[in-house]
Parts: structure tokens; C-alpha cells; sequence
């Protein structure tokens, strides 16, 4: 398994529409940084439940690879699935797939063509390492990633649904 360590554009957008949105219908969105988290609260002010916590719990938690929760967890836009989202990345569920994680260059690419909404759905596996790339499954596709040469990278699919 290989756990990311940044949120890319993609989340990071995700993040930003919402607290656009907040303003604008005047809901408010508390976001608690990691250095203000009680060490006696795992999920750092935020509630985490059904099987996204199993699999955040199953992932160490807040000492795990996605660190702690900015949000609770959030109907996903289409109306199906939800989400929670740490400081690393986001756990997605929704009835079909289960709860799987996504960030890093793969979620930053799958993001880039619509997230779960896109033709590629929800994410079905853990990220995996194969060779020299990194491989992430989803309902209808495959993802691979690896780095080219440098700091550049390559983001590709296989499409697997007909």
C-alpha cells in the first residue's frame, strides 16, 4: 500500500467550493487544525462514522496516513455517496464500493474528470504499488501513476467499463 502525504488541487478544490457555499447560504464549516486537536479526541472535533470510520480506523486513525478530519462527513454531489476529508486526503463511500481512500496525483486525476460523478465512479481499492507506478482501482477504471523523470509526473487510465 502506498499512503499520500499532500492534498492536491483536486480535494483542495472540494474544500474551497464548499466554504463558498457556506458563505453564501450563511452555513457555517468548522475546519480544526491539527495543532489545536485534543490528543484525547481521534477524530479531532469532527464525527466520523459507518464504515468510513472502519476504514479510517483500519488506516491508524488520526496518527494514520490522512492525519485528522476537516470535515463531517458530506453528501457527495451526487446524492448517493458521502465523504469525509482529513488533512491528506478523502475516504469516499457510497452503497456499491465501500469506503476507499483517494488523494495524492490519482485523486488529483480522477478529480480532473469529474471525481465520483465522472465516467470513472467511486474508488473500489486501496492505491498499490505495481513495478514502478502506482495503481488505484474504481468502478469503471483503472489509474495509474508514476513519476516520469524529476518532479513530473504521469497520470493515465484504463477504462474498464464498456
Amino acid at each position: 500500500m502506498h499512503f499520500g502525504t499532500t492534498i492536491q488541487r483536486g480535494i483542495r478544490s472540494r474544500i474551497g467550493v464548499l466554504t463558498a457555499l457556506a458563505l453564501l447560504t450563511g452555513l457555517s464549516i468548522t475546519v480544526t487544525p491539527t495543532a489545536q486537536a485534543d490528543p484525547s479526541d481521534p477524530y479531532c472535533g469532527h464525527e466520523v462514522v459507518g464504515d468510513i470510520e472502519k476504514r479510517y480506523t483500519e488506516m491508524k486513525g488520526r496518527t494514520g496516513p490522512l492525519g485528522c478530519p476537516l470535515t463531517d462527513e458530506l453528501v457527495n454531489p451526487d446524492g448517493v455517496g458521502r465523504r469525509t476529508q482529513f488533512e491528506h486526503g478523502t475516504i469516499y463511500w457510497s452503497p456499491r464500493s465501500g469506503a476507499w481512500p483517494v488523494w495524492g496525483g490519482i485523486g488529483e486525476y480522477w478529480c480532473s474528470d469529474g471525481c465520483e460523478r465522472g465516467p470513472m465512479g467511486y474508488p473500489t481499492s486501496y492505491e498499490h504499488e505495481v513495478g514502478n507506478e502506482i495503481q488505484q482501482r474504481f468502478q469503471c477504471a483503472v489509474i495509474h501513476w508514476k513519476r516520469a523523470s524529476g518532479t513530473a509526473t504521469q497520470a493515465w487510465r484504463d477504462n474498464t467499463c464498456v
